[in-house]
């Protein structure tokens, strides 16, 4: 989980990103929410997994920015979210963690929308202002990788560029316990490792900056986590 995602302040994103954008989304179908259904299922039994604020979903297309501590993250967030939401749930994905075909597949029938930061960015931020537009909500983890030491890293922008210029909510999440899932040295995830997920009240982007929004994201979530 290395690599610099930059976001550029010199492009103007108001103009790109109200623009119509030909782009044909990732479909679960029955696949995915099977997947979805029997993740749950497992991760509920094999983790001790409680949730607080899952009301704070609101009913409109929103940007859900959790903290990034393992690579279950995902998976945790499907754990405690209602799969009406989940079914209409796209995530950001780095393409260097899905190169394998069976994975590429994988993620085409799991709302997952692969980004390739050696390619265009500017082309996959069009692809999550699109699925916004059409009613979607879209997780992006605000740190751009998982955290090598449980500690909250620094945030990227492309969030706050989302959220102002379509008027989108944010949605800050906390998942504490997650990077203790695996030990050091361990292919093994601990059983019944205590994961504790806070969905945070939404946050609008009425009178913010991209920095100051992103900036007051960072601090609702850095404010919930347990170090």
């Amino acid at each position: 989980d290395n690599g610099t995602i930059v976001v550029s302040d010199d492009i103007n994103w108001a103009n790109i990103l109200k623009k119509p954008f030909n782009f044909n989304p990732p479909s679960s179908y029955i696949f995915g929410s099977f997947i979805r259904f029997i993740a749950k299922i497992f991760l509920n039994i094999y983790f001790r997994i409680k949730a607080e604020g899952v009301y704070n979903l609101p009913d409109e297309p929103c940007i859900i920015t959790p903290n990034h501590q393992s690579s279950f993250d995902g998976f945790f967030l499907n754990a405690v979210v209602k799969n009406r939401i989940m079914k209409k749930t796209f995530f950001y994905a780095k393409e260097k963690h899905f190169r394998r075909l069976w994975l590429k597949v994988l993620a085409k029938r799991n709302n997952i929308i692969i980004m390739d930061i050696n390619k265009d960015l500017k082309q996959s931020i069009q692809k999550l202002a699109e699925l916004l537009k059409r009613g979607r909500n879209v997780v992006i983890f605000p740190e751009g990788t998982r955290s090598l030491d449980g500690k909250l890293g620094q945030f990227k922008k492309t969030f706050a560029i989302l959220s102002q210029e379509l008027n989108i909510p944010i949605v800050p999440v906390t998942i504490n316990g997650s990077f203790r899932t695996l030990t050091s040295g361990s292919r093994i995830p601990r059983p019944f490792s205590k994961i504790h997920i806070r969905i945070l009240q939404p946050v609008y982007p009425t009178a913010h900056t991209y920095d100051s929004l992103k900036d007051m994201v960072y601090r609702k979530i850095n404010g919930g986590l347990i170090y």
